[in-house]
């Protein structure tokens, strides 16, 4: 009777395993980002563990991969390969897991294959056993950003993630981009337990407009030779002296932060001018790093999933040769309209669907204002930043990006290109 309750359960798992598929998003999170019928949040599921008894194989994200590292889903579903809370992938003997390649592996021609756990860091494909660094790509995977026929907030709605063939693509973010002002509204993505053990010494690699500003060389406009032309030409000249080469440039500003993703390719696929904004380097590597370390670190500490939604919002100005405020851009259209603007603020919010508690981080991304100036134009919520223990900023250095906190709701009085989010549940501190 036990081998027949045991069978049956065995069968249950692999049924549950193979039915993939989407969910709605949490009702917390409405209007949603795209058309109703589009949008949708990924349950992950992980087989679970007999009680009493560890994994029969594990892998640490950190230290355990190969490069250049495949793609790991779960066996015939779009879903990335789940991670636990200390950032290893489990496996219960027999258990497989797909791993996708596109120009092929090291020691196979296809780009698809199907690995079962044996034990240790030990898998069998085709019946070889192998051991799972030994399994990597002949080249890194290519990453794609995907419209996908939907509309958010001042912008449309684009997938990032891997196409693995026609009908399965990967996404790890969604984008909300603006095509005409060639701005990111907001980036959408998730963190989880084992989101602060992500793979470190994984290479920055050069930005990829992905399709997007219309033919434009980005790389370049971004330059500090090339920003410092465009500006000093918008204020009519003496912008020098706004600039340090050291730390006091526009830097390609992460919206989705490489360190917020585990594994490599997609740490790598965040790298895309969609998914970056204009941003004083002092700040980015100041306050903003700080907000994005201490979230992660408290999320992964509390064992939270979450929703994060980083954006950005209006246009900073520097004053011209004539002393009026003029608003900063990368580039202009043939109609002499701004684009890529260097934005006022960037924000991320964080919810937590299962208590329905969230919070909204905000840096000022301008180092030569005045306190008085940040008062009257940047704060644009009641700072509850006194209430957050988990970030260890320095809130009030106008260099690193003077920083606050603010409750959701209050937050969207102002900036009104985000969706509905509610956080009646109170601060997510």
């Amino acid at each position: 009777m036990m081998s027949v309750r045991f069978s049956l359960l065995l069968i249950g798992l692999v049924v549950v395993q193979t039915v993939w598929g989407r969910v709605p998003y949490p009702e917390v999170e409405l209007p949603p980002i795209v058309q109703e019928d589009e949008i949708y949040e990924r349950a992950v599921y992980v087989a679970p563990q007999p009680q009493g008894r560890a994994a029969a194989c594990s892998v640490t994200i950190r230290g355990g991969m190969p490069s250049p590292e495949p793609v790991y889903l779960k066996t015939d579903s779009e879903d990335f390969y789940p991670f636990n809370d200390v950032g290893a992938m489990e496996f219960n003997a027999g258990d497989s897991f797909q791993l996708w390649c596109p120009a092929a592996f090291n020691t196979h021609s296809q780009t698809l294959l199907t690995a079962k756990c044996v034990s240790g860091s030990t898998f069998s494909v085709d019946g070889k056993n192998f051991e799972f660094k030994d399994l990597y790509c002949k080249s890194w995977p290519g990453f794609k950003a995907v419209k996908s026929g939907a509309t958010c907030n001042g912008g449309i709605v684009i997938r990032v993630g891997f196409e693995i063939t026609s009908t399965r693509f990967a996404e790890q973010m969604q984008i909300c981009f603006n095509e005409e002002e060639e701005v990111t509204r907001y980036t959408r993505h998730k963190l989880e337990p084992g989101s602060n053990y992500y793979e470190t010494g994984v290479a920055r690699i050069t930005f990829q407009t992905a399709g997007f500003f219309d033919g434009k060389n980005v790389e370049k406009l971004y330059t500090q030779v090339t920003q410092q032309e465009t500006i000093n030409k918008d204020l009519g000249g003496d912008a020098g002296k706004y600039f340090d080469t050291g730390s006091v440039f526009l830097a390609r500003g992460h919206l989705g932060a490489k360190a917020d993703f585990d594994y490599a390719p997609e740490q790598r696929a965040t790298f895309l001018f969609i998914n970056a904004a204009p941003q004083w380097q002092c700040f980015n590597a100041g306050n903003w790093e700080r907000v994005e370390d201490g979230v992660r670190a408290w999320v992964s500490k509390n064992k939270m999933e979450v929703n994060c939604y980083t954006g950005v919002w209006g246009v900073t100005t520097l004053p011209n040769t004539e002393g009026v405020e003029t608003p900063l851009y990368l580039a202009r259209d043939a109609n002499n309209n701004g684009l890529i603007p260097v934005p006022k603020i960037y924000f991320r919010v964080v919810i937590e669907p299962s208590t329905h508690r969230g919070i909204v981080f905000i840096g000022v991304n301008n180092p030569h204002l005045s306190l008085e100036q940040i008062k009257r134009d940047y704060i644009i919520c009641n700072d509850v930043s006194d209430q957050v223990t988990y970030v260890n900023w320095k809130k009030t250095d106008i260099k690193a990006g003077y920083s606050y906190a603010c409750e959701v709701a209050d937050f969207l009085k102002t900036v009104k290109h985000l969706p509905a989010l509610t956080a009646k549940g109170g601060l997510l501190v």
